[in-house]
């Protein structure tokens, strides 16, 4: 009984807060049977449902609340025929909301118990919404599998309603389909069903009157509108009066009568919103944002589509965002507007490739060509033009007529008359097409008015009405014959005076013929001139074209006042990218740079380099960063090709071309030089370790032996000994300090850190000036690659060898440091430092360069900061 009175409790509070207003006498009654907790629970259960039924068009945040009340209640109780039912209440509230993945899983969970209590009825119910939600998401294959399993149960069900409602729908999914007699078979057989039901709909006389006018039958057409619009206004419903409203204004626009095409969408906006149809909404807007666009009162139609745009990025409806972003773009592309457009159109086009929505993307690809024209981007303008040409043909023959005009206006701007004179025949054959269905629909609409102004006439007209039109006609007749009589005289008059009149010009008819004749001949050969030069124009351009598309070379033209710059659609290929995929922007270009690269400039942006130089002319290389995220090596050619009237640089054009296998090839032969450098380094070592010293440390021994017995010798000769002897000992340790040199014997047998251990306390030990202090985090790790290992020793060596030349540094920090995917060696000093960044610019010194070389054959790099007095760190 508890648990009783706090459904009660949490009923009243639901219904509170969701807006419910039971305050009609039917509503009273089924929430008194609900809240009567003496009645038997299928019969509360039964009066709640249809409660939620009779509200959830109307106020679905109130069935809501009240499907989720039912079905708590059954669940407790154990009732799952009530928690199946209350479950498809939910799932309708759902996808009134636009909550179409919700309400597919609230669907398939009312199936599953619908199944397990094998109720067929609810089987089909549910089958039927879960169709719904992927006819709202546009997946109408899969929608179409689900109606037909929900009409195959309900026509073994003998439930007329049910058959009837989903062949409304399967009716709807062929007429986007454009297979008309399908849907108009399915549609009249739910209209049979309905009426045999005694139930009869609007709905399936609206969608027939869509197939009627999609045909060209407006009489047809408007006929059934006002039929269902009348089974409406008898039901009350309306939520289809409302989407009768919207029907009958389709027809009107397609009559171009705008104003009657906003009077209808408003009847319909007014209704959708009193019920909270949010989808309801999205269309009507779109419908004034079209009327108002149509009418060119761009303001208002921007408003009308920001608004729906809202709505259907909060209802996920992605068919609908993809077409708002195009009419917003061109409303802006009008307008001269063109911040903002470029992203999104490409929003667009890329949910129109996932819908594959072909009209979508064909309109997404022609506003992104009237973009480009807007810029002056005459290229891509047609670039764009032509994928959208191609995507149109066959599918939209207005469409195709539109952008054959675009492309002619562009080529008619460019001067070349040939590819004019193709788009314009183009545009004139899809003119024809389409002025014979206008033609058409004109003839239609004429027997439409007919038909009105037939059944307008009153059948009661009286004689005397007959009579008084014949004798208007009459007199009309003798008025007629009159001005006859009049004309006739006037014309005599000016026959005679046409006479006279040709006789005085013969003469300088004759005369001026022979002119036209001599100025036909000049202008035929000036014609043939004009198409002849015109003709070779077109045959260089195309030549040229050809020419660059053949080599592969990126083209840039940069506007050095603008900062805006042209790209090759070869540029955009180059890097990974479709052609146009990014903005064409200086910063596109310095933004890619490798940061190496970018360091060798100092401050000064890549391409004005060109600008800086004396001849106007940049040739160099760098590292640019692809679509991929990796760097691949460019070749930068820049030369300035107009100045302006002061001699500064106006515009500059120049290349991009990859030469990544070039730079691979050249780092595979520096790869093996320095191994073959490093292998030669250890044979010589060692020759002269197993070889030379073993011969010297022999003649040591040997001459040791003499030593001991030569004191009976002259003095003199004892000196001279003792000379040679001392030489001979320098020379055993000078070459063991070459074997060292050329490959340390430590890195092999003890690792990095104790050959630099060993390399700097021979360092410290020949020198007091200079204090040097090594660091390192290796502990017990050690560096297996042998090629790396050397390489640090190398440089290590040869950065010391640096500070001593140069440096007059005083202290010395070596550090050696083992991080998770960078071994990193520091060497920094105090001493008088150089023009780091002037040394890296020329790439001089010898030391700098073996070092880079080292480096770039292991993958590494080098980092070299030092001013003028301020020390070095390498």
């Amino acid at each position: 009984m508890c648990n009783r009175r706090n459904y009660i409790y949490l009923s009243i509070l639901l219904l509170l807060i969701s807006e419910v207003a039971i305050c009609q006498t039917k509503s009273d009654s089924l929430w008194n049977v609900w809240t009567n907790t003496n009645l038997e629970d299928t019969t509360r259960l039964e009066a709640l449902l249809k409660q939620s039924k009779e509200i959830v068009k109307s106020n679905t945040d109130s069935a809501f609340a009240l499907a989720n009340i039912g079905l708590q209640y059954a669940e407790e109780k154990n009732l799952l025929k009530y928690q199946s039912e209350n479950l498809i209440i939910r799932g309708k509230t759902q996808y009134r909301k636009g909550k179409y993945e919700e309400a597919e899983i609230t669907f398939k969970k009312s199936l599953n118990i619908a199944r397990e209590v094998a109720d067929s009825l609810l089987v089909s119910r549910s089958i039927h919404g879960i169709g719904s939600t992927y006819y709202a998401r546009g997946d109408y294959e899969t929608t179409l599998n689900y109606y037909n399993k929900s009409f195959a149960i309900a026509s073994t069900l003998n439930d007329k309603i049910l058959m009837a409602g989903a062949l409304n729908n399967i009716g709807i999914i062929n007429i986007f389909q454009k297979n008309y007699e399908e849907a108009e078979k399915n549609l009249t057989r739910c209209h049979q069903l309905y009426t045999e039901a005694g139930s009869p709909k609007s709905a399936p006389l609206t969608n027939l009157a869509v197939i009627k006018s999609r045909q060209g039958d407006l009489s047809a057409s408007v006929e059934l509108q006002f039929k269902a619009l009348k089974i409406n206004e008898e039901a009350g419903n309306e939520y289809s009066m409302a989407y009768t409203y919207l029907s009958i204004s389709n027809s009107y626009f397609q009559l171009k009568d705008y104003d009657n095409y906003i009077k209808y969408t408003d009847k319909s906006y007014q209704i959708r919103k009193r019920l909270g149809d949010k989808a309801g909404i999205l269309k009507c807007l779109t419908n004034f944002g079209i009327a108002y666009d149509y009418k060119k009162e761009y303001d208002k139609a921007l408003q009308y589509f920001e608004e729906a745009l809202a709505i259907a990025r909060e209802l996920n409806r992605k068919h609908n965002i993809g077409t708002l972003l195009n009419s917003i773009a061109l409303i802006h592309i009008r307008n001269d507007q063109l911040e903002g457009v470029y992203n999104s159109l490409n929003d667009a086009l890329a949910i129109n490739k996932t819908l594959d929505d072909k009209k979508g993307i064909a309109k997404s690809y022609r506003y992104l060509g009237l973009y480009y024209k807007q810029k002056g981007s005459y290229d891509k303008a047609i670039f764009y033009l032509k994928k959208a040409l191609a995507r149109a043909e066959g599918l939209e023959i207005e469409q195709t007529q539109n952008i054959s005009k675009d492309l002619y206006d562009i080529y008619v701007i460019l001067g070349n008359s040939k590819q004019a004179l193709v788009s314009y025949e183009h545009f004139v054959t899809a003119r024809d097409s389409i002025l014979n269905l206008e033609s058409q629909q004109v003839v239609l609409h004429q027997q439409y008015q007919y038909e009105n102004e037939k059944r307008a006439l009153s059948d009661s007209l009286n004689y005397a009405s007959q009579k008084l039109i014949q004798q208007e006609k009459l007199v009309q007749s003798k008025n007629q014959r009159t001005a006859l009589i009049i004309i006739l005289g006037l014309v005599t008059l000016f026959t005679i005076f046409a006479i006279n009149r040709v006789r005085l010009t013969r003469k300088q008819k004759r005369i001026i013929e022979g002119q036209v004749v001599e100025l036909n001949e000049l202008n035929d050969n000036l014609e043939e001139k004009v198409i002849e030069r015109s003709q070779k124009i077109a045959d260089r351009e195309e030549q040229l074209r050809y020419a660059l598309e053949a080599s592969n070379d990126g083209i840039w033209d940069w506007n050095v006042k603008s900062k805006q710059m042209i790209f090759s659609p070869a540029l955009y290929t180059m890097l990974g990218y479709e052609p146009y995929e990014f903005e064409e922007h200086i910063d596109e270009i310095q933004n890619r740079i490798h940061p190496d690269d970018f360091k060798k400039m100092g401050s000064t942006p890549y391409l004005d380099l060109i600008l800086q130089s004396k001849d106007g002319n940049l040739m160099s290389e760098a590292r640019l960063k692809n679509k991929q995220e990796k760097y691949i090596w460019i070749q930068i050619k820049g030369k300035v090709a107009a100045f302006n009237d002061d001699g500064s640089p106006k515009r500059v054009v120049g290349t991009l071309t990859d030469i990544t296998s070039i730079k691979q090839k050249a780092q595979d032969i520096l790869n093996a030089v320095m191994t073959t450098e490093d292998i030669e380094r250890n044979r010589i070592a060692k020759d002269i370790h197993d070889g030379l010293q073993q011969t010297l440390t022999i003649v040591s021994l040997n001459l040791q032996k003499v030593r001991k017995s030569i004191n009976l010798l002259p003095s003199e000769v004892i000196e001279t000994f003792g000379i040679g002897y001392d030489y001979l000992q320098k020379s055993i340790t000078e070459s063991r300090s070459v074997a060292h040199n050329l490959m340390p014997k430590a890195i092999i047998d003890l690792g990095i850190i104790n050959a630099f251990e060993s390399l700097i306390v021979e360092v410290d030990r020949s020198t007091d000036s200079i204090d040097i202090k090594f660091f390192h985090n290796f502990g017990e790790h050690q560096i297996e690659n042998p090629q790396i290992k050397l390489t640090l020793y190398r440089i290590l060596q040869e950065g010391i060898n640096n500070i001593f030349k140069y440096s007059k540094a005083t202290k010395v920090d070596i550090q050696l440091k083992n991080y998770d995917d960078i071994y990193m060696l520091t060497i920094e000093d105090n001493g008088v430092g150089f023009d780091a960044i002037n040394v890296i610019k020329k790439n001089s010194g010898l030391g700098f360069k073996g070092m880079k070389n080292r480096l770039d054959a292991i993958g590494g790099f080098l980092e070299i900061e030092s001013r003028e007095g301020r020390g070095t760190t390498l």
